[in-house]
């Protein structure tokens, strides 16, 4: 198996999680380029690709449209290319957002999805490049990614827990907290049951960020009373969000016959792997 972004925060944990599995990433590898997706994956000789090569700011992504586009929607086909002449499947991570959130319901991977910003919908070129470029692909789009980078949601909120200032989190958006490490184990089971075409992973249940953050605070035993509920419109962002994304996990588990795990459960791992001692009620 080969991952491609694996300096990234999905990436590095997948590579942690899949023993005998090989990284690579800039300079080394540039999806941009299709001639270094050919000679990554020629030198490598893998039987599975997995893209977890982005960009993932999403404000910077409204700011930077046509570098957005080219990493995430040409740099994904160009990556599938590659993968399919050399007889390899792709694996792309794509993301919740693709959907516009205006459902009160799950979304399944059945949905049409509505981008509300130059991220989602550079995604969704991605995932529509990837489907052109080779029917030997798996694309898995997850929910609220979290992992062991510095920029994952849990180590920010470790980290602003020592600021004089109180810690001000958004209330009013709704998604599916998705550990790396899970979605890294869910793909190796859906790669084992032969699945292909488009999943949805998250981990079991859905919050706002203010309730994960709770969460992590409770769980390391810090003081809750310096969290503050905010609204979004508050933070400035120039890129929408969309309000509520839920996505259904009922195709990943007729596949594979595993069920996520509860996010709650998750996010204790994600603490205790970085050395947190767990506070449990």
């Amino acid at each position: 198996m080969l991952v491609v972004g694996a300096r990234g925060m999905a990436g590095a944990d997948f590579v942690k999680r899949w023993p005998g599995a090989a990284g690579v990433d800039l300079p080394e590898a540039d999806i941009t380029d299709p001639e270094s997706c050919r000679r990554v994956i020629g030198e490598t000789g893998p039987r599975v690709v997995v893209n977890c090569a982005a960009a993932t700011g999403v404000d910077w992504c409204e700011a930077h449209r046509d570098e957005a586009m080219q990493v995430n929607a040409e740099g994904a086909g160009n990556l599938a290319r590659a993968a399919g002449e050399a007889g390899a499947l792709i694996v792309q991570l794509s993301t919740d957002y693709v959907f516009d959130g205006a459902s009160a319901g799950e979304y399944s991977e059945d949905d049409a999805p509505n981008p509300l910003c130059v991220y989602a919908e550079s995604k969704l070129e991605g995932e529509m490049a990837v489907r052109a470029a080779t029917p030997t692909h798996l694309i898995v789009r997850v929910g609220w990614l979290f992992g062991h980078a510095d920029k994952s949601f849990v180590r920010a909120m470790l980290r602003r827990a020592d600021d004089a200032d109180p810690v001000r989190v958004i209330d009013d958006q709704v998604g599916c907290p998705t550990y790396s490490y899970d979605v890294a184990g869910a793909i190796g089971r859906l790669v084992d049951a032969g699945a292909r075409g488009t999943y949805h992973f998250t981990n079991a249940g859905a919050c706002t960020r203010f309730e994960m953050a709770r969460t992590v605070f409770e769980r390391a035993g810090l003081d809750t009373a310096r969290l503050v509920a905010i609204e979004s419109g508050e933070l400035g962002w120039v890129a929408t969000r969309p309000a509520r994304v839920v996505l259904s996990t009922a195709k990943y588990r007729a596949a594979t016959g595993a069920a996520p795990r509860p996010w709650h459960a998750a996010v204790d791992d994600a603490l205790e792997r970085d050395g947190v001692k767990i506070v449990r009620s």
